[in-house]
């Protein structure tokens, strides 16, 4: 299990994924979801420097810019990270299953 990000229980926004088309990752990995500010942000990790985050206006923007995020980083993965190698060792999983 990855170390997912600590955010105050006031800040985390209550998102129903399966309500919205959000891109196969988003389903799959749903990241956390914060209100910071005006700002959401929706991040996978530790912290928002090492793990994988997008922000936005709209809670929807935010995932839609962590997707982006994700895929960016899958050009080029960066192994040392613990959010970016829990990634690739569940997407590889989910190819075995299928």
């Amino acid at each position: 299990m990855m170390e997912q990000m600590y955010v105050q229980p006031e800040q985390i926004v209550s998102f129903e994924f399966s309500r919205f088309r959000l891109p196969q990752y988003v389903n799959e990995f749903k990241p956390l979801l914060f209100k910071n500010g005006e700002l959401y942000f929706a991040v996978l990790g530790s912290d928002l420097k090492n793990g994988i985050c997008g922000k936005g206006e709209t809670p929807e923007d935010a995932l839609m810019d962590w997707n982006d995020q994700l895929r960016e980083v899958l050009r080029g993965p960066d192994l040392d990270n613990p959010a970016i190698r829990y990634v690739l060792e569940t997407i590889s999983a989910l190819k075995r299953e299928i």
